[in-house]
């Protein structure tokens, strides 16, 4: 097949969700035989020769910043007033030229952010476009709105949510199919556009690149991994924890550390660090050593929806979770006491990380359950697969499911018992080239 896919971001490195589907997809898809072009936008330059070993790329620079005038565009057009940055005319043109240009099978559209460039591409062509849904944005709106204690902040997220549900209900309806990472947003966009067709297709993880390491892990050290806290739902999960988690995990754990990754640390949280506790470790380029001196991963998720690569990373690399249940939402088969804990309340949450630091055997199951199951169900191998009969159902509906299978679930096997073109190495850098 001829791929054509659309994102927010370049997706090199794939540092986060949003970049690592993209990726690693692209890799596995053209490993499989078929042709991606990928039209993304690149915040700021980067080596992305990785990238281009498996698709041809385009690349549109983007400052990603909202302007005062945009803002104001998006309340006259009564249009979500975050996805306003994201019209990008230049990317919209690339893409129509591209398809002027070329016979694509598909086209896919990550993040219901960029939707407006699938709904103007449905105008033009009559090629099959499927949605891509990381979370659906109705949902967080929603939860932010119900979370404000200001009046104006509160009656500005509901406004906001009105407007959001209504283009993702339009987007929903115009795309041929809607990929959903979780369950809950599957039933959550179901209910949002009853005539769409909607499917789940969760997130993996890549379980080469996280491999379960012990480099000198220290038995009180808490790891919170965040690529940014510029994103709403990121700032308030480590506030939370900080404000009201670790002041009774403290308590029992003087000791204890928190270590926090992630760009665009809030001025608020500056003070964090004064007593040593917390240790803010900026971006991480590769996470794999600072998770391997961890005795545990939090995953104190209250807003944000989709499916948290957090935990998966933390399964993958043989990693005691505690999480809330938003943190573990959309994560199919996971059973609280199995592969993690659940806890919601502050003070259940701290119990349970309390827990983890001491009993070992405790610590040791949970880590080990983790990294089997994701093996299992997430590994990047078995959701190539799975992606191959999806683009196939809606560019060859008659073609049987094991025809269309065969191929990606051949390289599958393959690449389980022999080293691809490019290593996928254990330790692999993802911050140079890997030609």
């Amino acid at each position: 097949m001829r791929i054509l896919r659309i994102c927010q971001d370049v997706p090199y490195p794939p540092r986060d969700g949003a970049s690592a589907e993209p990726y690693h997809l692209t890799r596995y898809l053209a490993q499989a035989g078929h042709e991606i072009t990928l039209v993304g936008l690149q915040r700021e330059p980067a080596d992305t020769s990785p990238l281009e070993l498996w698709c041809e790329l385009h690349k549109i620079p983007f400052s990603g910043r909202n302007t005062l005038s945009g803002m104001a565009r998006g309340v006259l057009e009564s249009f979500p007033i975050n996805y306003v940055k994201y019209r990008d005319t230049r990317l919209l043109a690339t893409c129509l030229e591209l398809l002027r240009q070329r016979s694509y099978d598909v086209v896919v559209v990550d993040l219901s952010a960029m939707g407006w460039h699938a709904l103007q591409i449905k105008k033009h062509y009559k090629v099959p476009v499927i949605t891509r849904w990381h979370n659906v944005d109705t949902l967080i709106w929603r939860r932010w709105a119900k979370s404000q204690r200001n009046p104006l902040k509160r009656a500005v997220g509901k406004y906001q949510v009105g407007l959001v549900r209504r283009f993702e209900q339009d987007l929903a309806m115009a795309s041929d199919l809607c990929l959903t990472m979780g369950a809950k947003d599957l039933a959550l966009l179901r209910k949002l556009a009853p005539g769409a067709h909607v499917q789940l297709l969760p997130l993996g993880v890549d379980v080469d690149y996280y491999i379960p390491v012990s480099a000198g892990q220290e038995a009180t050290s808490l790891l919170y991994l965040a690529s940014g806290y510029r994103w709403h739902p990121n700032f308030d999960a480590a506030k939370w924890l900080h404000d009201e988690i670790m002041p009774r995990v403290w308590q029992r754990v003087p000791n204890a550390k928190l270590y926090l990754t992630g760009r665009d640390i809030r001025p608020e949280m500056g003070s964090w660090a004064a007593t040593g506790r917390v240790i803010f470790t900026g971006f991480v380029p590769d996470d794999r050593d600072l998770i391997a001196k961890a005795s545990a991963l939090v995953v104190p998720m209250r807003l944000g929806g989709g499916i948290k690569l957090k935990a998966l990373t933390a399964f993958a690399a043989g990693r005691a979770v505690v999480s809330t249940r938003a943190g573990a939402e959309g994560i199919q088969g996971l059973m609280d006491g199995d592969q993690l804990l659940i806890r919601d309340a502050p003070d259940q949450f701290a119990d349970a990380v309390v827990e983890v630091l001491r009993n070992e055997p405790l610590r040791k199951r949970l880590e080990s359950t983790g990294r089997a199951f994701v093996c299992q169900h997430y590994d990047w191998r078995v959701l190539a697969a799975q992606w191959e009969k999806v683009l196939a159902s809606v560019t060859k509906p008659g073609l049987a499911p094991e025809e269309i299978s065969a191929k990606c679930c051949n390289q599958q096997t393959s690449d389980r018992t022999r080293a691809t073109e490019i290593a996928v190495c254990p330790r692999r850098d993802f911050t140079k080239s890997e030609q």
